[in-house]
Order: C-alpha cells, then structure tokens, then sequence
C-alpha cells in the first residue's frame, strides 16, 4: 500500500509564464493549489498507456515461460532475458506482462509495469509512466524514482524494461533499478549485465514451435499447410531461415501473400540464394542483410510501397495509428486511402499490426536492413517530414499531450534522414526544440536549440529575425534549468537586434521585452521587470491598441508580478483589465479567458473573498470540463483550486469530494502521480 502525505497547511502556487518570440502561446497563466490527500491503492498499472501485448500468432516458449514464471513466484530479484535480435524476447515479455497483468498479477503484485527502454531509464521511467509533474526535467526523473521508491516497499512490485542494449557502464540506472524491492524482468541482447540481473538465455525455437507459427500465419489468410508439405516446410525452417523466428514469420506472410505452397517457396528461396547460417551460440555466420536483401528482391514492391518501408525503416520501434500513418506516407508514395498499401504491406509480411489500435510497426530487423540498403533521403519524404511538423507544432490553447506522442518519431526523422540545414531542416528542428521543452526535457531541447542558433549564426549572421529568434528560444530552456547568466546574454543579443534592426516600436520587440522581464522577475529584480513589462505595454497600446489578446498579456505579466510583491490590490487592478478585454476579444471559452478567471480568483482568495473567487473559478473549471474534457490535468487544476476555496472555508466535505477528483484524474493521466503542479 502506498498513501499521499497531506502537508500542513495548503500551499498557493503562483506561476509566471514567459512569452516566446513572435508572440506564440506559451503556457497558461493560471494559479494552482498544491494538495496532497491519503490514497490507498490495490493493483495499479503503472504503465496504462504501454502497447505491450504478443503479437496474435505466438506460440511456443512454453519452458522459458515456465522457468520465468517460476523464478519470478519464488522472489528471484532481477532476470535477464537475453538473445541475438528476431527471435521473441519481446513476445515473451508481453505474453508474461499481460498474464501478470490481467491473472497472476492481481495475487503477486500490487504493482505492474511495462517499458520500451528509449535512450537512457530515466527517460524511459518518466514517458512510460507518464509523469510530467514540472517543467524540469530532473524534477520528473526523480518523481518517476520516487513513485517506484514508494510502490516497491512491499515488495509486490513487477516490472518489465524490453530491449535494454546499454551497458551498466553506459546507464547505471539499471543498477538502481536492480535494487528496488520486488521483480524484474529485463531482455536485451547482451549476454550479460555483470551480477545484477540473472541470466536466462533464450535460444531458438524448435522445429514444432516454428511450424506453428508459420500454419497460424497460413491458416490467418485462409490457406491450411497440408502433409505433403512437410519437408519443404521443414527444410525452409532448418536450412533457409536457421530456426530463426522472425524469418520464418516473414516467409509465411510471404507465401501467404504470393499463394505459394512450401515446396514453391523453398524453389524460390533457393534461386535467390536466400540462407540465413548461424553458430551454435546463434551468432550469425551469414550476413543477415544479405539474405534479407535477396527477400526484397522477390517481393516485388512498387515504387509506392518501397518509399512506405523506407519511412518505417526511419521510425522507431513503436506503433503507428492508421490515420496518421495514410496522413504521413500516403502523399510520398502516390496512393490514396482506398490503394490499401499499408495493409497490403502487412500482408506481405514487412509490417506489424495491433489490432486493438489499428497501428502498424516494423521489425527492428527488418528496419535495419531496409535503412541501410535504401539510405532515405529527405527528398523522396517530404510530405512526411511536414506532415510530421504540423503534428508536433504546439496548439494555440498550448496542451500538448496529444502533439508529444509523435516526439519519438520526430526525432529520429530528425537524426536519420538528411536534411539541408535550411530553413526546412530549422522550422522541424525548432518544433521538436519547443514540444520537448514544453514535456519539461530542457536538456533535449537544449541541444536542437544550440544547433539551431549555430546554423542561423553560419547562415543568416547575427543580424537578422531568425537569428533572434534562435536567441530567444535557447534563452527560454537556459531560464528552466536555472542557467540565469547565460540566458541574460542571450536575451540582451535579441533585443538589441529587435532595437536596431526591426525596430523598437514592434510587437516582437514587446515579447523580448517581455522575456527579459520575465527573468528579472525570476530572480527577485522587481524593479527591473516591471520597468520592462511596462515598455512592452506601451508597444503592444500603441500598435495593436487597448482592446487586443496581446495587450492583455501585458496586463496578465504585470499583475503576475505584483502578486508575487504581495501587491494585491494593484494585482486585481489589473487582472480585471486582463479579463474584461480577454471576455470581448476571446470570448468566455477560450484558455487565456480561463486563465484569467483563475488569476483573479486567486487574489480574491488570497484575500479571504471566498464568495467572489468561488464564483471565477467555477467559471474556470467549466470552461477547462468543456472544452479540454473531464480527463485533463488542467480539469484536475481546476478541481484543486475550487476545492481550496470550500477548505479555506472549512467546508472540509465539498473540499474533500473535489480533492478526490483531481487525484482520480492525475492517477490516471500521470502514472499515479498526484500533484497541484501542471505542465
């Protein structure tokens, strides 16, 4: 069992927002409650979102399931299911995460979790738990160790980490992992991960367990493998494939799709030289590309279908809906939805498919050989690099939960495929910068941010709007991570080039105005960032006049700052002036409006005006229910700072119930994370 500590007294959070260049929508200026309240849990899925199940067709394993079901009932800490690539130690991984999950679990473990190892396992910890507690990236590193810290007390804890391929040496976190009370089940290809994790080799399946797999295949497409067939079947699965089990899945989806018996397929395989050789200890002895390459050429695949597998070549391991994928490959390859290429390509065996998403994947095998013989280049993929950078662009309404699950992909488009470093290669690099500075990963974006600003120096000079703008952007991710002095410099570069070249009495240059200010207010120089904020408001009164969304963002900074002097007078002041041009120009449903129910309810609050705040954040949490829905943690913002109000009041009933739903909110949208902090 695990329990939330309810802290002495409730804590009021006030935030300042920065606002980016050309005046993009950054992040909600609005006021949270930090509550914490008791919470016991039974079972938890500490993975809800993880797409962790085997593939239809497994079959086999019985004795490695066995063995590990087995090690892992008898209390045996940390298991390493280790093997070359292709062969199932993800299927056996899922097909034990699901039986734990769904049966077992609910008796051995109180908790559960599955994760694709991606880049390093704190990385890994934070996605797959879904926890974005702060905008600092080490903040939720350690939240997701905390949380862990936390479940695995009692020992009832059982994780799954597939395809670890670091060395300790590399991410030592494996070793932290290693020491948490409770299960682990690890597969990588490495041997061995010093004496942390016991070893349980997984070797090739047996000619039975690779017949089956290969007559599911078969019978799937409604053809049944008959006698006679047998030796050519088994002579494909011993001699041609070398028992290996992703091979003999693919020459299945193959013969499916050409109507082909075995004896047919065993004529063509050998006319291509197709044979896969591998030693005793399943190393290969054959280069597996060359084999694979010789498939490529048997499947005969338009030029349509060549360009799909090369984009799945450049994606990383993990599923693709159908939408997006039509929305993305389609306008390259030179189909249309009603073609069916994509799932004529599953038919052929070169993709994978999970139902109950309706998503497709590749085989990292089978990506690899495809990216190395092919190269993709930019050029044949620009519709999908574009319609990529539409869906990773941030909303106007500044929520990015649904844009951040493209970042994987994204990024390894990114790294993959050559992009001119010019203006196309920066407006997909700086979209990828600013979503992952918005999940809180500053370091990530730091790095884009810094090639960026190289690129634009190299290119354009010092001296010009995107070289400002590079300014700015790398400034903003320096201010998260607490870099003040190299921000300021930064800062100071862009608006002098805002002064001298585009000139000082230009909405841009209100938003550098605006960035420095910000910083001053970070650091306590209050002086300073009101006499900025001030000169940004005069710009954005003068060019856009009193009634615009800009010139009420001016208000909004100002009235920020007086609320953190305690200056709550002079605060309201101006949050009314904030909130009465955001209702006419915005309307009352829109985010900034919401927004700016919640600052002025906050210092109605803060000064004991329960009835007059009371009244603006329901406002608030009605327009966050209808417009982001019931599931959101802004929703779940919105419960807290109503329920302040009720507590402050002791109404400890009303606070209660609204507390409770915040946290059923943040339970199931951050990992079982609860906090009063949102993104």
């Amino acid at each position: 069992m695990w329990k939330w500590i309810k802290k002495q007294g409730t804590k009021i959070i006030n935030k300042l927002f920065f606002t980016n260049i050309g005046g993009d929508y950054v992040g909600r200026d609005k006021i949270v409650h930090e509550h914490y309240e008791y919470k016991e849990k039974v079972f938890e899925n500490l993975t809800p979102m993880a797409d962790a199940k085997p593939v239809w067709y497994f079959t086999g394993r019985e004795t490695e399931l066995d063995s590990l079901r087995k090690g892992i009932g008898q209390g045996e800490k940390a298991v390493l299911v280790s093997g070359m690539g292709g062969i199932g130690k993800t299927q056996i991984c899922r097909t034990l995460y699901q039986e734990y999950l769904t049966g077992k679990g609910k008796g051995l473990f109180s908790h559960i979790g599955y994760f694709t190892y991606d880049t390093d396992l704190g990385t890994t910890l934070v996605n797959g738990m879904g926890i974005h507690i702060s905008s600092d990236e080490e903040e939720n590193r350690e939240a997701a160790w905390g949380k862990l810290y936390d479940v695995s007390r009692t020992g009832r804890l059982l994780l799954f980490v597939d395809n670890f391929n670091n060395s300790l040496q590399a991410d030592p976190d494996m070793e932290r992992l290693c020491r948490l009370q409770g299960a682990l089940v690890v597969s990588s290809r490495r041997k061995s991960l010093g004496d942390f994790l016991k070893p349980y080799p997984i070797g090739f399946l047996s000619m039975e367990e690779c017949r089956k797999i290969y007559e599911k295949i078969q019978k799937e497409g409604g053809r049944i493998v008959h006698e006679e067939e047998t030796g050519s079947l088994c002579y494909i699965i011993e001699k041609l494939a070398g028992f290996h089990t992703i091979t003999v899945e693919f020459l299945s989806f193959l013969a499916r799709t050409k109507h082909w018996d075995a004896d047919r397929l065993r004529q063509e395989l050998e006319q291509k030289g197709f044979r896969l050789q591998f030693h005793k200890d399943g190393e290969k002895a054959k280069n597996i590309q060359e084999s694979y390459e010789a498939l490529y050429d048997l499947s005969e695949l338009s030029e349509g279908e060549k360009n799909i597998l090369e984009a799945f070549s450049v994606f990383p391991y993990l599923p693709l809906d159908f939408e997006t994928l039509n929305r993305w490959l389609l306008k390259d390859a030179g189909a249309g939805e009603e073609d069916d290429i994509i799932e004529g390509l599953y038919q052929k065996g070169w993709l994978q498919f999970f139902g109950e998403q309706d998503s497709y994947a590749m085989h990292p095998v089978f990506a690899k050989f495809i990216y190395d013989k092919c190269k993709p280049a930019a050029e044949g993929h620009m519709g999908m690099i574009e319609a990529c950078e539409d869906d990773i662009r941030i909303p106007k309404d500044g929520y990015v939960l649904e844009c951040q699950k493209y970042l994987p992909f994204a990024m390894e488009l990114m790294n993959k495929i050559k992009i001119d470093e010019g203006e196309v290669w920066r407006g997909f690099s700086g979209h990828i910068a600013k979503s992952l500075s918005y999940a809180g990963m500053y370091k990530s974006a730091e790095r884009i941010y810094e090639e960026i600003k190289r690129n634009c120096e190299g290119e354009l000079g010092e001296r010009h709007p995107d070289t400002e703008g590079s300014y700015n952007n790398l400034a903003y991710v320096y201010v998260r991570q607490g870099k003040y002095r190299e921000a300021e410099e930064l800062f100071r570069k862009a608006l002098k080039i805002r002064e001298e070249i585009v000139r000082e009495r230009h909405p841009g240059t209100a938003s550098s105005y605006d960035n420095q200010a910000s910083l001053y207010a970070i650091q306590g120089k209050y002086k300073k960032a009101e006499e900025l904020y001030r000169k940004a408001l005069e710009i954005r009164k003068e060019i856009v006049g009193e009634r615009h969304p800009d010139t009420a963002s001016s208000y909004n900074n100002l009235a920020s700052l007086y609320a953190s002097q305690e200056k709550y007078k002079e605060a309201e002041e101006l949050y009314r002036k904030a909130l009465k041009i955001r209702e006419e120009m915005q309307g009352e449903r829109h985010p900034d409006t919401e927004g700016s129910y919640n600052n002025l309810a906050y210092v109605y609050a803060i000064q004991g005006k329960y009835k007059e705040a009371e009244e603006l954040y329901r406002k608030a949490l009605k327009i966050s229910g209808e417009i982001l829905g019931e599931r959101h943690l802004s929703t779940a913002d919105s419960y807290d700072n109503l329920a302040y109000v009720y507590d402050s009041q002791g109404k400890y009933k009303e606070a209660e119930e609204l507390y409770r739903k915040a946290l059923k909110i943040r339970e199931e949208m951050q990992g079982g994370e609860a906090s009063g902090y949102s993104v």
